[in-house]
């Protein structure tokens, strides 16, 4: 069950993870969100209601399930390849969609999203592919997992590689 404690607590590490402070927050946001009204939601001071959470989701641009349920943990350390998000992203934000239809990093930019989804992992900046999110991507591409790694390293989204043989 959610507590309180956590609400406050993933609503400061959401603010933090983006590198903002109290003050940031309400400038870019218009003042629609006061300083130190969130600073209370991030102590627990103060109760939060469902419209402010829509708005503090809306802002930070997560869905509101990231504010309320903790992220599905994953399970143990093991991970094949680093995907930095915001490289993701950038590369989505400056790519033509028609030329990404049905290109095996459109299936993979495709599955690590809903990776995302599925943790609820909004505020990430990285995203650690197990070894069996690898062999689902070799399937679901056609593609071995180096040519997988080769594809995701010449298009700038991998930070850390380690081999699955290694693990």
């Amino acid at each position: 069950m959610t507590t309180k404690e956590a609400i406050s607590a993933r609503i400061r590490a959401i603010r933090i993870s983006k590198g903002l402070s109290l003050s940031d927050v309400e400038r870019e946001s218009n003042r629609s969100i006061r300083a130190v009204v969130l600073g209370s939601y991030e102590r627990g001071d103060r109760t939060l209601s469902i419209t402010k959470a829509v708005k503090i989701a809306e802002f930070y641009a997560v869905p509101l399930s990231y504010l309320l349920e903790p992220p599905i943990p994953a399970s143990g350390s093991e991970h094949a390849l680093v995907i930095d998000l915001r490289r993701m992203r950038a590369l989505l934000a400056r790519t033509d969609q028609a030329t990404m239809h049905n290109t095996p990093l459109r299936i993979i930019i495709t599955y690590i999203s809903g990776i995302v989804a599925l943790r609820n992992d909004w505020n990430g900046e990285v995203l650690s592919l197990r070894v069996s999110d690898l062999t689902a991507l070799a399937m679901a591409t056609g593609k071995n997992s180096q040519e997988i790694e080769s594809l995701l390293h010449h298009n700038q989204l991998l930070l850390d590689a380690k081999l699955p043989n290694s693990l």
